[in-house]
């Protein structure tokens, strides 16, 4: 059995379904949990890769492979992803540092702390308002539509003066009593 660690990410306790482990001296954390430490985590069956992207930076990581890819740079790493009992485990020091975070453990507590760095702002424009879909121009080829004719009432709707108008709906108040004391 591997040894347990808690996980601290930007000083808050991270508590998922399985713990963070220690392996060969690294520490590894289930797959779901890297969405702590990054935007975006997605797994790709087909080429069996890992990408954590956060900000403008992401690493792409093989299970199975010590070959990763950092920036758009190729690279190793220490320890490859692996599997535990059907779980995918990734190493934390190699993606939260290709983030630009900091990993410090500390044995005493057996608690790893992760601090990433702010993620910078991107300015938003908003559109001007008030927003107008702009509306195609008519060609010249093309014709012009034909005018509808003006329908003319019937001379049979004005003339029947038999039909009794509808009963208006009563307006009234009525006094109800509530059923509470």
């Amino acid at each position: 059995m591997l040894p347990i660690v808690q996980l601290v990410v930007d000083g808050r306790l991270v508590q998922g379904i399985e713990q963070p482990r220690i392996l060969a001296g690294n520490v590894i954390v289930p797959f779901d949990d890297l969405r702590y430490v990054a935007q975006r985590v997605w797994y790709r069956a087909d080429d069996r890769s890992i990408t954590v992207q956060r900000g403008d930076r992401q690493i792409v990581l093989f299970v199975g492979s010590r070959y990763a890819w950092v920036n758009g740079n190729p690279g190793t790493v220490r320890l490859s992803p692996l599997r535990i009992a059907g779980q995918l485990y990734v190493p934390l020091a190699v993606c939260a540092q290709a983030l630009g975070g900091r990993v410090d453990y500390h044995g005493a507590g057996k608690t790893v702390s992760v601090l990433l760095p702010p993620l910078a702002l991107t300015r938003f424009t908003p559109p001007p308002v008030p927003f107008v879909v702009p509306t195609p121009f008519p060609s010249a080829a093309a014709p012009a539509p034909a005018s509808a004719p003006t329908p003319t009432p019937s001379p049979m709707a004005s003339a029947r003066t038999d039909i009794t108008p509808r009963p208006e709906p009563r307006r009234t108040p009525l006094m109800v009593t509530p059923s509470w004391p």
